[in-house]
């Protein structure tokens, strides 16, 4: 290396031990031992332009938590839009470089091990559907063939998240995608390394993975680098290295896995001869943007050239605009559905239908499920499986990869497609981590959940999904929805088309007809009057959502035969509910009045109802048992309900 080369490394180590340090938190150890693989990443292998961040052909780069301090600072050495002093605020609070939302030039964050990992598979998944596209307007076209490069530590690997992801990457064959793997060699007893090396070649192998193994050396980083962009084949470099042994440094055999003391900071810094790490000389800079415009210069001025020729086509231009705006827009038009009277259908098919009226909108929409869309029914009619044979399927199929699904969804959604990924309820508890990366990050994945009742259980599993749409309700910055009927689901898709929210919506998948109490057009207020009280006192409001709005209209008609006068109030979201004024929700809901909630598998509306005993729903998990059964065994059956409701009312 050139003393340039060293000068800027030096620099690097620096800054980001220093931003460590102020943080309080972070890994030395793993930021040397990587310095040499970033570095020759920006100089010499990723492809960018320094004066557009947006680049849409830029080749995209997701690393593991503990390398960000790495990532931003040659981002803020190599782009020309990073300010120097963001990075003295690494982690502070609402920082541009907090690691976990998209603010810098962080294509993913980071909240559990291997999540970076999945996401990275659904980028280069995106890439390939993007370039396939652009291949059927015009099979010369280049604009798009960017390499994904994700950067983690071994236990990263390991974690289960990540072996779904690899086993998808493999059978989706996304050449472009390139693992590289730090593994830390201090203190392994030498009899282990063979052992490891063999096991790690022989998975990866089995995934066809183009696989290397090499020390952290710049020429081993370098060919492991060029053999993998060669390769065509998904491809993993496992970079045998040193946490905490730097040749620069005294005590080299320290293990560096906290930020370090400020007198051993200094130290390193008066070694480089670093007095000030975030003012960078222009003659650095200057030596910075030589190396660039020599790699990357030409590229970028035929790019351009070949890019305003091609954009003449509208179709071209749509996929252009996509890239460079990161996501879509599109008007719904509910009124423009016209659904019959006499309609009844189960709950999922409606879900469907209403699904593929915006699905034929855009290109761009994309489903995915764990199963093969029968438990869910969530896919595009009109389109088939996305695979290494069809790389313009819009429906993937992810099998048993429960645990990877979110994360390549997140993946795909960070490029600016809307994501709509379907699952069962009692999954819940896998998808939850990215449903919060979708909330941190304003992604546009859209989660479906089907068979949200104990009374309409997935794959004859009696496991009720107690409490889990609870769980989905209380994460921030996401709107849930429960329709009831076909109505509640056009609003629901018209409410996503206008919020910029991330949603989820809970389905049963019961046989359900359209309410002519319903209207999709108050929707968007999270909870209306579905059933307005006749003239004169108002005795009770039953608040309910989802499957069982249909079980409070009967009971309330069942109640007139009582001369009970009462209101029903659909609440199809909760925290669409929540974000009315306090007007509207005391008009809608007034304490004064006794207020019931039927909602047999939450404890969320509990809030709403005037006691405990005006709360029906169930406490506890079951087994066996028709329908019937456990609507009496719980005290939830109509002749039950009615008797509590009037037993109540006498108070």
């Amino acid at each position: 290396m050139s003393k340039i080369d060293d000068k800027i490394i030096n620099n690097i180590k620096v800054i980001c031990l220093d931003m460590i340090s102020k943080a309080g938190s972070g890994d030395a150890g793993i930021i040397f031992s990587s310095l040499n693989l970033f570095y020759n990443l920006f100089k010499n292998h990723l492809v960018f332009d320094p004066n557009n961040k947006n680049f849409i052909n830029r080749d995209r780069i997701v690393v593991s938590s503990r390398l960000l301090p790495l990532l931003y600072t040659c981002q803020t050495l190599f782009y020309k839009d990073m300010v120097m002093e963001d990075l003295k605020e690494y982690k502070a609070f609402n920082s541009n470089v907090s690691g976990l939302s998209k603010k810098g030039f962080v294509d993913m964050g980071s909240i559990i091990k291997g999540d970076v990992i999945s996401s990275s598979v659904g980028i280069s998944l995106g890439e390939e559907y993007l370039k396939n596209l652009l291949k059927i307007e015009n099979s010369k076209a280049k604009l798009i063939d960017f390499k994904t490069y994700c950067i983690v530590t071994l236990d990263e690997l390991m974690s289960g998240i990540s072996y779904e992801a690899m086993s998808f990457a493999s059978s989706q064959d996304l050449k472009n995608l390139i693992f590289i793997v730090i593994k830390d060699e201090v203190g392994k007893d030498s009899s282990n390394k063979e052992t490891f090396k063999d096991n790690l070649l022989d998975h990866f192998i089995s995934l066809n993975f183009n696989v290397s193994i090499i020390n952290d050396s710049t020429n081993s980083i370098n060919g492991a680098i060029e053999d993998a962009k060669d390769s065509k084949k998904p491809s993993v470099i496992i970079i045998k290295s040193t946490y905490g042994k730097s040749s620069s440094i005294e005590n080299s055999n320290k293990n560096y896995n906290i930020p370090l003391p400020n007198d051993e900071l200094l130290n390193i810094k008066n070694k480089a001869g670093i007095v000030n790490p975030f003012i960078i000389d222009n003659q650095t800079y200057s030596e910075i943007n030589k190396m660039i415009s020599k790699r990357l210069g030409k590229y970028l001025i035929n790019y351009q050239s070949e890019k305003q020729k091609l954009i003449l086509d509208l179709k071209i231009k749509e996929i252009i605009d996509f890239l460079e705006k990161g996501k879509i827009n599109l008007d719904f038009n509910s009124e423009n559905i016209k659904i019959n009277e006499n309609y009844e259908e189960e709950l999922l098919k409606s879900n469907n239908k209403i699904l593929n009226v915006l699905a034929s909108k855009s290109p761009f929409i994309l489903c995915g499920s764990n199963d093969n869309f029968i438990y869910t029914l969530a896919s595009i009619n009109k389109s088939s499986i996305l695979n290494k044979e069809n790389r313009l399927g819009r429906n993937i199929l992810f099998g048993n990869r429960i645990l990877a699904m979110g994360g390549v969804s997140c993946g795909l959604a960070s490029l600016g497609f809307k994501i709509f990924l379907s699952t069962p309820l009692i999954n819940e508890n896998f998808v939850e981590p990215f449903i919060k990366l979708s909330s941190i990050n304003n992604l546009d994945v859209n989660y479906i959940f089907t068979n949200d009742s104990f009374l309409n259980t997935y794959e004859n599993n009696e496991y009720n999904a107690l409490n889990l749409i609870d769980n989905l309700r209380r994460i921030p910055n996401i709107i849930v929805y429960r329709p009831s009927d076909i109505n509640e689901i056009i609003g629901v898709y018209d409410s996503i088309c206008k919020l910029d929210y991330p949603s989820i919506i809970v389905l049963g998948n019961d046989i359900t007809p359209r309410l002519k109490e319903t209207n999709e057009k108050y929707v968007i207020a999270g909870a209306y009057r579905i059933i307005k009280e006749q003239e004169g006192d108002i005795d009770a409001i039953l608040v309910a959502s989802g499957s069982e709005v249909v079980y409070a209209l009967k009971i309330n008609q069942e109640l007139k035969n009582y001369n009970i006068n009462m209101r029903v109030v659909s609440l199809v979201s909760t925290n669409l509910f929540e974000k009315q004024s306090e007007k509207y929700q005391n008009i809608l809901l007034p304490k004064d009045i006794k207020t019931f909630t039927l909602e047999f598998n939450s404890s969320y509306l509990d809030k709403y109802a005037s006691n405990k005993e005006c709360i029906f729903k169930i406490n506890d998990f079951f087994v066996g048992g028709s329908k019937e059964e456990k609507l009496k065994y719980f005290a939830l059956n109509m002749d039950a309900l009615k008797a509590k409701i009037i037993e109540e009312l006498k108070k």
